[in-house]
């Protein structure tokens, strides 16, 4: 039995909670970033042992969405997508507050369950429940909110200990004098999270959401469904993993070679996610009459285009890959659900799953190579992705419904 005080119509309540939980997700997600150079500085790590953060919490990601497929055969989507704000809150309060690196790994696993599971619950709601011909707008809406929650996240990294050091919270801040340092945004985020937690739990969707639907595909066709299925895994987790890289590493990779302080390095990812929210926001009120995969052919091509530029002709190319990629994702959603039908359900959930363990292997990856032969040679593996992708969405064969 549950308790609430008011009710939304089911497609209100997915937009407004999808979209509210996107903020809070996208700041959570990448104030990582800005902070790693600092987190290495604080626990003494290396870039190997310090990137064990980001696959700890890309591990957890991949357990979070696997889980889910079970947990949707059992609870609603808006269940779920509680569930994930509470893990969220805990995980962000426990990188917050470590006082070791072991501490701030297990936080980082919490809140990496919270990423596999907040996706999922996310984008299923709006596939499942808004007009398809307004679905690839919806989600590009969703996902400029990442971009902009994003956008905010470098500034929220830096200026957060400045905040908690100001005379009107310094009672606060002197009961936490953590509250004062570099993990400061932490905290606040965390808050966030609490808060959209509470305000779940009190609104209700009517009519409430669906269950997973059973399988019903014969052992024939789920044979000859299955390399589609993993060359789609292929171009949509190459390309979350390439995007990861770019966002997590720019911030360290200007101070590695262009001798930039925190608030410096953190302005060239803030031009990084202007660029993500201003495609995605084009793409969320501008629906563009050529065909999907098209579409996220150009986006990949002058993603690629743009790093190889970056790397070797200016840094500011680097931000801009933040446009070109900006509508790859979305778009991804909406095509594979368009093509994979009534299955977009199973569909989905396994090239998320996949997704988080490419990000895993991405991260140990780029860590070890940095560690070996500088970030500039890691950068390189972003270009490797991006060809990948390229690959597997050219070279998927149709799903057999």
């Amino acid at each position: 039995m549950t308790f609430s005080i008011a009710s939304l119509p089911r497609t209100t309540w997915a937009l407004f909670f999808a979209m509210a939980c996107m903020c809070v997700l996208g700041l959570g997600d990448n104030i990582r970033g800005p902070l790693f150079p600092e987190l290495l500085n604080f626990f003494s790590l290396s870039n190997a042992n310090g990137s064990l953060s980001f696959a700890a919490s890309s591990g957890a990601a991949f357990f979070g969405t696997t889980l889910s497929v079970f947990l949707l055969r059992r609870i609603h989507p808006d269940k779920l997508l509680s569930l994930s704000m509470f893990l969220m809150a805990a995980g962000l309060f426990a990188m917050g507050s470590a006082a070791n690196f072991g501490l701030y790994l297990a936080g980082s696993v919490v809140f990496g369950l919270s990423m596999g599971t907040t996706p999922v619950a996310q984008n299923l709601m709006l596939t499942e429940n808004v007009n398809p011909e307004v679905r690839t707008k919806a989600l590009s809406g969703l996902h400029a909110l990442y971009g902009f929650s994003s956008l905010i996240a470098p500034y929220l990294a830096a200026h957060s200990p400045q905040w908690f050091s100001a005379s009107s919270v310094s009672a606060l801040s002197s009961a936490m004098p953590v509250l004062k340092e570099w993990r400061s945004s932490f905290f606040i985020t965390g808050f966030l999270c609490l808060l959209i937690f509470g305000v779940l739990m009190l609104v209700k969707a009517v009519p409430g959401f669906d269950y997973a639907a059973p399988e019903k595909d014969s052992s024939e066709i789920k044979n000859r469904n299955r390399k589609a299925m993993a060359l789609m895994s292929m171009f949509f987790a190459s390309y979350v993993a390439a995007e990861i890289l770019v966002s997590t590493r720019l911030a360290l990779y200007m101070r590695s070679y262009h001798n930039m302080n925190l608030e410096q390095s953190s302005l060239y990812v803030t031009y990084f996610f202007v660029f993500l929210l201003i495609g995605r926001m084009i793409f969320a009120f501008k629906k563009f009459d050529f065909h999907l995969r098209r579409q996220m052919n150009v986006s990949l091509f002058l993603s690629l285009i743009f790093l190889i530029a970056g790397m070797w002709v200016h840094p500011l190319f680097l931000t801009l890959t933040g446009l070109s990629m900006a509508p790859f994702y979305p778009l991804a959603i909406v095509y594979i659900s368009e093509i994979t039908g009534p299955q977009a359900r199973k569909y989905l959930t396994f090239v998320m799953a996949v997704q988080s363990l490419v990000v895993i292997s991405m991260h140990v990856g780029v860590g070890y190579i940095t560690d070996a032969f500088g970030l500039f040679t890691a950068f390189g593996v972003g270009i490797i992705l991006l060809l990948a992708s390229l690959f597997g969405l050219n070279k998927h064969p149709d799903v057999v419904l």
